[in-house]
């Protein structure tokens, strides 16, 4: 319990928990000199940054994304003609070891790399996109290529960058024409369990069969709550939001461009 106490009063010198505080002290300072109308949209304020940071709303938002890919399992998924890590899980940088910096969906990396050594699939495409390194464009695809053949981690495996892609779709695009010179028609798609009904979409409407494989998940893998304690707010719950926010405006824009198999929201 005093570690628990302790935890939550640090999270008061992060910026999220100060700022929350210093809205609470000013409010109510606010209200008692009679200036009621500026109090209580600072109150309110004070009131979202708790629901946000400091309750398990957002877990839950984010959970109804992942749910429906909890259960998908590698050892259950068919052999196809290749895999694919979808883009996002790497900045290249001169500072880290093997030239990559591991973005929060860099499972996506480890999980492509299982695939192979698993036997699933004998060739693994990498996507992404692309960062200014000492003012030179660098491709996170190849970045992460030349990583996986320096550290093996294919078994000698064939390993096909898509180069640099704007977007999943832009991405989805480079695959398909890849694929179709190729003769790929099946997909193990690597991709994060809260982008994968969006991304499956897309290349299900370019005339691509995805096979889900799921990672990187950030809330079906813990217990869900019996209820949503209310705390001082944090920086996770927002992180939480943005990529909620991210994967449902994204599904929205995708919908409305006519880039998805299906419309559902």
């Amino acid at each position: 319990m005093i570690n628990y106490v302790l935890r939550q009063l640090l999270l008061l010198l992060e910026p999220i928990g100060f700022i929350w505080a210093v809205l609470i002290v000013v409010a109510i300072v606010l209200w008692r000199r009679r200036q009621r109308r500026l109090a209580s949209v600072l109150a309110a304020l004070a009131l979202i940054i708790t629901i946000i940071g400091g309750t398990d709303l957002t877990f839950w938002m984010l959970w109804r994304l992942e749910r429906p890919w909890a259960s998908v399992k590698l050892a259950d998924a068919p052999e196809c003609e290749v895999a694919l890590i979808l883009g996002g899980c790497a900045d290249p940088s001169p500072y880290e070891t093997g030239g990559l910096h591991l973005t929060q969906a860099g499972d996506r990396i480890l999980m492509g790399a299982e695939v192979i050594r698993a036997g699933k699939a004998p060739v693994l495409a990498v996507g992404g996109g692309w960062m200014l390194v000492n003012g030179e464009r660098k491709s996170e695809a190849d970045a992460i290529r030349s990583w996986l053949v320096s550290w093996n981690l294919t078994g000698g495996r064939e390993i096909v960058s898509l180069g640099v892609t704007a977007d999943t779709r832009d991405e989805a695009l480079h695959f398909a024409a890849i694929a179709k010179e190729r003769g790929w028609r099946r997909v193990l798609l690597v991709t994060s369990a809260n982008h994968m009904r969006r991304a499956a979409a897309v290349y299900r409407a370019i005339g691509i069969e995805p096979i889900p494989v799921p990672c990187n998940f950030l809330a079906a893998s813990e217990p869900l709550p019996r209820w949503i304690p209310v705390g001082i707010p944090g920086v996770t719950g927002f992180d939480r939001l943005g990529v909620w926010l991210h994967e449902t405006v994204g599904w929205a824009i995708y919908c409305q461009r006519g880039w998805l198999a299906e419309k559902n929201p």
